[in-house]
């Protein structure tokens, strides 16, 4: 996925990275929710202060920090390979976030999208009028 950095004009290209890298991502993302107690399916995204909360239990996290990057290797900043030292300046510090935010697009998202809208059609279907409700077990 290439895109331009509105505020400072970067050139990124976001690659897949390996599904190993990207199931880690996924992973410990989840894991940082879960011990903050935070639930996506509650999360009201129009109050900013819970978004602002939720980014900064992912980003005090080392491990989110380190998988981040990880799943970044074959991506590029202006047409060099993205590493940590490539947002060194403070000039691209702002820019940090839309990348992190692009990256998980890419590579992480992808893994939810069949179940969003299995859940999707979930919230939908209806039980029909007088049927009563059947107990299935696995």
């Amino acid at each position: 996925m290439e895109i331009t950095i509105e505020e400072s004009g970067a050139k990124v290209n976001i690659a897949v990275c390996s599904f190993e890298s990207a199931f880690k991502l996924k992973s410990v993302i989840e894991k940082e929710l879960l011990k903050s107690n935070i639930n996506l399916m509650e999360l009201d995204f129009e109050d900013i202060s819970k978004i602002i909360n939720l980014l900064m239990v992912l980003d005090s996290s080392s491990e989110v920090f380190e998988a981040m990057f990880e799943c970044l290797k074959k991506s590029s900043y202006n047409g060099v390979g993205i590493k940590k030292e490539t947002f060194d300046t403070p000039e691209k510090w702002g820019d940090l976030y839309e990348v992190f935010f692009y990256c998980l697009k890419v590579n992480v998202f992808p893994f939810y999208k069949n179940l969003l809208s299995k859940f999707k059609k979930l919230g939908r279907e209806t039980p029909a009028e007088n049927q009563e409700p059947t107990l299935v077990t696995v």
